[in-house]
């Protein structure tokens, strides 16, 4: 049986519940409790309780990095020329 004192700090517990915040001794009493109260069960189940709790589970999208490219992209076409200019100058080299 769960005296009202309890039942109240169970149910301040919801939000760090339903965002996953909750070590795991706090979330196995919290859910022990689920299990046997209705009216914690359905405070839980109210969208007002996860609409507060999103902005905790919703990671920050990562910021793009605008760089332009840089000497590796340089080197690649260097080498790239490189090779064109080799071939050529061998295939001409050989028919010649």
């Amino acid at each position: 049986m769960v005296h009202e004192g309890d039942h109240t700090e169970f149910r301040a517990k919801l939000n760090a519940y339903s965002a996953g915040v909750l070590d795991d001794v706090e979330w196995l009493v919290v859910r022990t409790h689920l299990a046997e109260c209705e009216l914690c069960r359905a405070e839980l189940g109210r969208p007002e309780l996860w609409n507060r709790a999103a902005p905790q589970r919703i990671s920050p999208t990562p910021q793009r990095v605008n760089r332009r490219p840089g000497w590796p992209v340089v080197i690649g076409a260097a080498a790239v020329a490189a090779l064109i200019a080799f071939g050529v100058g061998y295939a001409l080299g050989v028919t010649a």
